[in-house]
């Protein structure tokens, strides 16, 4: 897990002790609230980014096929997401390789790495060259983070095996899932799947209150894909200045949020299906992909 530490499993701990029954599952998707009215293949992101409050950013991706125009925030995301994955996959790759390891033999490999890796997500990126500095600072923040993992786990199991040390020190990595069974896409991508459950996703921008429902929404496919319950959330809400700086919000996936969740599902899906624009918000923020789209049709108007 990123940064696992003593106090986020205090609080992981704390959670489950509190935490009232989950009746909402993914797996019941063939029942009412999960059952789909149609299945049109809805992202995650794109349901819950609520940037627009009108959802006319369903109207015109789905109905009208517009595309949005990806600005610098969205493609530094996305290149953070890119280096993150990598450095992940590197360790594993290294420990298959190597076998079992001491954590400052694989810290050593990883950082041999962290230059090249960087490069490479930087010329995928479509940002400038000032983006690997950040990229390689990034990667070597998590190699650090990774080798800890390894060591606090070989400490705590000296016979542990080498599946077993993998999965317990190492998250699933932008694990695909099968989401059609809730009207949702079919190659979603889960940024960090952890034992026990427990959904994570990686943040670059400011913290948003529909930032949990993503994970709600993530959580209900993995149940209907897998069987796999999912019960916790934690939002792990990444600065990049000078050192790299992690906060988090770790929450129950509860049957609120999963609602909420399954509500805008229904929206979204009502609006695509009928084909009816519902028009633009009274105030649209810039942050919004179709900020440029919409507001290119309204100059136009004019």
């Amino acid at each position: 897990m990123i940064l696992r530490d003593a106090d986020i499993d205090k609080r992981i701990m704390f959670l489950r002790k509190r935490m009232t029954p989950i009746k909402i599952r993914g797996w019941n998707w063939e029942s009412p609230p999960v059952k789909p009215a149609i299945n049109i293949g809805l992202g995650i992101s794109e349901l819950v980014s609520r940037y627009c409050t009108t959802m006319r950013d369903i109207y015109l991706r789905r109905v009208l096929g517009k595309k949005p125009k990806p600005n610098a925030l969205m493609m530094r995301g996305v290149a953070y997401h890119s280096i993150i994955s990598r450095v992940y996959t590197d360790a594993k790759r290294v420990i298959f390789r190597m076998g079992i390891v001491q954590g400052s033999v694989l810290l050593e490999e990883l950082m041999n790495m962290a230059e090249p890796s960087s490069r490479e997500v930087s010329a995928s990126s479509g940002l400038d060259d000032t983006i690997t500095e950040e990229l390689e600072s990034l990667y070597k923040f998590f190699a650090i983070q990774i080798a800890a993992e390894i060591d606090r786990n070989l400490s705590k199991h000296p016979y542990i095996e080498l599946d077993s040390l993998i999965y317990r020190s190492l998250p699933v990595t932008e694990r695909v899932v099968d989401g059609s069974l809730l009207g949702l896409g079919k190659q979603l991508k889960v940024d960090l799947l952890s034992e026990g459950g427990i959904i994570m996703d990686i943040k670059t921008g400011d913290r948003r209150d529909f930032h949990r429902l993503g994970l709600a929404g993530y959580a209900l496919a993995l149940e209907a894909d897998s069987g796999i319950p999912a019960d916790i959330g934690i939002l792990a809400y990444l600065k990049v200045n000078g050192r790299p700086q992690v906060s988090y919000d770790i929450f129950e996936l509860s049957d609120e949020l999963r609602m909420e969740f399954l509500s805008l599902r229904d929206e979204a899906t009502s609006i695509v299906s009928n084909e009816e624009d519902p028009g633009m918000p009274p105030e649209c923020s810039e942050l919004c992909p179709f900020h440029g789209v919409c507001h290119e049709e309204k100059d136009s108007d004019i």
